[in-house]
């Protein structure tokens, strides 16, 4: 089953534009700006993904850190201590595994403090947290919002680390500036059009979050089996298997470390017959290489995804077309 799946280019730069001038939640910074023993962050499926890079960030500051998805902290509730900073992102604030996180932790049980990243005020995860996060992505025309999910989790970072956030409309002129390639849209014909081909994506660092959104979407939207991988999760058996029937997007950004990375691992995919598509500053000879843009992270990260947006949209539009065939 496949399901057509748009990207509003306009749209979502504009929600993003409608979350940078928001009115600044005073009462986050007293409740986030001390220091905590530790930091949870947990959400479920895009939403949970969209706190990857902050939890990067975080731990490169030395603040003790986990990302973790909502069903295995149910599994592990006693990570959550009485002076941690639970930070739980559910755009709908209805998932069932934040509802019954929410539940767990109600009482005497909860947390220091409970933040919720959200897009619904009356859901039942804004009244239990502290304070929230209103994303403001409703309007973006996305499935996901996960642009704005982005954005509220690094704003909420560089809340907890008393450092200056000024990148959401930069990002937002990134998003509505973007130019995609020919040549993705012929890839995504190709891969629709071959029942044998194996489609994965791949991702370092921060970019890894790209990633695994893509995975997620190319599941949702498409009739197209694929697998995502963080860095170098995919040498450990699957590159064994590469040929010519594996398609790999491979995102880098602008990072030196995850270029130097993702050059060796597509050029590997390019020697065993792969089609491979790098989104970095990677400059594999053999692959389609699409450059990231010279900005900051934030907005080498909204590049990705929409690029990764429009590459399902085409896988969905060549499977649903080649589907009515039949």
């Amino acid at each position: 089953m496949t399901a057509l799946f748009d990207v509003d280019v306009k749209a979502q730069a504009r929600a993003l534009l409608d979350f940078d001038g928001a009115p600044v939640s005073w009462g986050l910074y007293p409740l986030v700006g001390r220091q905590h023993d530790r930091i949870i962050l947990t959400g479920m499926g895009g939403s949970h993904y969209a706190g990857l890079p902050s939890w990067l960030r975080l731990v490169s500051r030395g603040r003790a850190t986990w990302w973790l998805d909502t069903g295995r902290l149910l599994e592990s509730p006693e990570l959550v201590t009485p002076d941690s900073l639970l930070v739980v992102t559910s755009r709908s604030g209805l998932c069932g595994e934040v509802l019954a996180l929410v539940e767990k932790f109600d009482g005497d049980s909860r947390p220091s403090v409970m933040v919720a990243i959200t897009d619904n005020l009356d859901s039942p995860l804004a009244e239990a947290a502290d304070c929230e996060i209103l994303l403001r992505s409703q309007s973006s025309g996305s499935a996901k919002g996960f642009l704005n999910t982005l954005a509220a989790h690094d704003y909420l970072t560089s809340m907890i680390l008393s450092e200056d956030n000024d990148d959401v409309g930069s990002t937002a002129r990134v998003v509505s500036g973007i130019r995609y390639p020919k040549g993705l849209d012929d890839v995504a014909r190709r891969v629709a059009a071959n029942p044998q081909m194996r489609l994965v994506y791949i991702g370092f660092r921060e970019h890894a979050a790209p990633a695994l959104y893509a995975s997620l979407l190319t599941t949702e939207f498409t009739g197209i089996g694929t697998e995502s991988y963080i860095a170098g999760q995919f040498r450990h058996g699957p590159l064994h298997t590469a040929d010519e029937n594996l398609t790999a997007m491979v995102f880098g950004g602008r990072d030196p470390i995850a270029n130097a990375a993702s050059r060796r691992l597509a050029a590997e995919l390019v020697a065993a017959g792969s089609t491979v598509i790098v989104v970095g500053d990677a400059g594999v000879e053999g692959a389609l290489d699409i450059r990231s843009p010279a900005v900051h992270v934030s907005g080498q990260l909204a590049h990705a995804v929409m690029l990764a947006e429009h590459f399902v949209s085409a896988l969905a539009a060549e499977s649903a077309q080649r589907a009515n065939r039949w």
